[in-house]
């Protein structure tokens, strides 16, 4: 199987937000960015959007692809919420990761020593068919909360696998082992959830797995929570919300927008 670089590549985006913040938010440092720019996008998870809409999918991926192989396609984002992102689609129509996707995604992140994100409709996407970001950056807010092992009768763990949980008030369901385990047991977990939606973060060696039950967990955070947020960067488009956001707020977010903890 053929694996996306991780090198640069000259169409990526610069990522410039315009202003920064910190905050602990259940004992574990995040980021706040201000990036004005990604009011631009179209589609943006709201309320209000349509039920349908002319998916940009395949023009993205026949016009901006920099690498294709084994069905896959890399593309700049051109709206990022970290440097040098690119984003890994599916090059043929298809709504959720299937194994290449998952296994090319957490592969990378190990290459890397970054990170991959996966959202869906429901949970912050913007576009329908299965993608993940790429990012060549870790943050450590994921792993300040502390986890323990557990046994959970829910898929057949290859043998290289273990499934973790993150003592956290919401649900955070982790995958730790080896790329491919990774990816086999995404995919198992993928027909186990029986939440419309999630988000998926994968780093140092674990797919952390956020099963949601709203997506826009206002008035805590007005905007639709996706994986950037679990991963510990919280993305503001406007200078008001972002400057009176209080660690308080962005952890009854995570509480709102997630499931309760499993036992």
């Amino acid at each position: 199987m053929a694996f996306p670089p991780a090198d640069p590549h000259p169409s990526l985006v610069p990522f410039r937000p315009t202003a920064r913040r910190t905050l602990t938010v259940f004992g574990g440092p995040v980021e706040l960015v201000l990036v004005p720019d990604r009011k631009a996008r179209s589609d943006v998870a709201r309320a209000d959007r349509p039920p349908f809409g002319r998916s940009p999918a395949a023009r993205i991926v026949r016009d901006e692809a920099f690498w294709r192989g084994d069905g896959l396609a890399l593309t700049p984002n051109r709206y990022p919420f970290a440097r040098e992102h690119r984003i890994l689609w599916t090059t043929l129509p298809a709504r959720d990761p299937d194994f290449p996707l998952w296994s090319a995604s957490a592969d990378w992140a190990d290459r890397s020593n970054g990170t991959a994100l996966v959202n869906n409709i429901g949970a912050a996407s913007t576009i329908a068919r299965a993608h993940a970001h790429l990012l060549p950056e870790r943050l450590p807010f994921l792993a300040a909360l502390p986890d323990r092992r557990c046994v959970l009768d829910l898929v057949d763990l290859p043998p290289s696998a273990e499934l973790v949980v993150k003592d956290a008030p919401f649900c955070l369901l982790g995958v730790r082992g080896p790329a491919a385990a990774r990816a086999q047991t995404l995919l198992q977990l993928a027909e186990a959830r029986l939440t419309p939606a999630w988000n998926v973060v994968l780093q140092d060696g674990t797919a952390w797995v956020f099963p949601r039950r709203v997506e826009t967990p206002a008035p805590h955070f007005s905007h639709a929570l996706g994986a950037a947020e679990v991963w510990g960067r919280w993305c503001y488009v406007d200078e008001g919300p972002f400057a009176a956001a209080t660690a308080a707020d962005l952890e009854r977010a995570l509480v709102a927008a997630g499931r309760e903890p499993l036992r």
